[in-house]
């Protein structure tokens, strides 16, 4: 069943590492690849000796740990193995497609049931059907996010279930400051390299003065975003203070310099799973997570 040919029929190489490649380049993602280059330990449970990856797939299962059991699971979007490192063991096989060369970091390379695939998800022609499709923090970052939400569906079988979230619009859209000036203005003065540097010498002093911010403005996320473009885990996930810098420094790097970044707003999106006939069995419409089948 580790014969890549039996679920895809695209033509691929393998590398001298196992990976199956399609892309050779990293195309729209190659600052996701520095990235996970550089921080590809930051957010995997085992090296740290956390639960934060845990958890966090657990919110987009729907807390369906076990309904994973035995399945053939296919990850989108797997980096350095932050999910993978449980979807593997627990999947009758897990293939896991990554574009960017973070792939080659995944710390569950060594699961005999594993494949790891470097693609563009988009260009993979289905053959074999998988029971399960797992999609966290990719569709956003996709050219078409409503393309790339049908193409889930040709991978699973008449009885399988995607599981998928996609960033929801913020309440002011695209005047978001985020959106608005922050990611165009640092884009064009700074190089990600520079940004990177910039971050790595001030994040301390950043988030501080970030949550000083929020404190003065009543608990204001808006206006500490507003000033302050560095995302803050403080009081959502539970780190020591290094960790916090760490995963500070790895997403606001995602969050400015991703190429593509569209997100949408909720009942567009309903509206648009209603019209192509896709059946949503949960959702949580906070984070915009949903469990759904044709």
């Amino acid at each position: 069943m580790n014969n890549i040919n039996v679920f895809f029929e695209n033509k691929f190489q393998k590398s001298d590492e196992g990976i199956y490649i399609l892309d050779k380049k990293d195309h729209y993602v190659k600052n996701f690849g520095k990235q996970w280059k550089n921080y590809n330990k930051v957010q995997i449970d085992s090296y740290n000796n956390f639960l934060v990856s845990k958890n966090f797939l657990k919110k987009i299962i729907f807390n369906e740990l076990n309904f994973l059991k035995g399945k053939k699971i296919l990850e989108i979007g797997c980096g350095a193995g932050r999910f993978t490192e449980y979807l593997a063991p627990l999947s009758s096989i897990c293939v896991s497609v990554d574009l960017s060369s973070a792939i080659f970091y995944n710390v569950a390379s060594n699961e005999k049931n594993l494949i790891l695939v470097k693609a563009d998800f988009l260009k993979l022609i289905s053959k074999s059907k998988f029971d399960i499709v797992i999609c966290r923090g990719v569709l956003q970052h996709t050219p078409e996010p409503k393309d790339s939400i049908l193409k889930l569906y040709e991978f699973i079988n008449e009885e399988g279930i995607v599981f998928f979230d996609i960033y929801p619009m913020p309440k002011i859209g695209f005047l978001h400051p985020k959106y608005l000036f922050w990611r165009p203005l640092i884009k064009t003065f700074f190089t990600y390299e520079k940004f990177e540097f910039f971050l790595k010498k001030n994040i301390v002093k950043l988030l501080f003065v970030k949550r000083l911010i929020k404190r003065i403005f009543f608990n204001s996320n808006f206006f500490a975003d507003f000033f302050i473009p560095v995302w803050d885990y403080k009081g959502k996930i539970n780190l020591n203070d290094k960790q916090f810098n760490e995963w500070s420094i790895l997403d606001t790097l995602d969050g400015i310099y991703a190429q593509y970044d569209n997100p949408i707003r909720t009942r567009k999106l309903l509206n648009f799973l209603k019209k192509n006939k896709i059946k949503i069995l949960k959702k949580d419409l906070i984070n915009n997570i949903y469990k759904t089948k044709i």
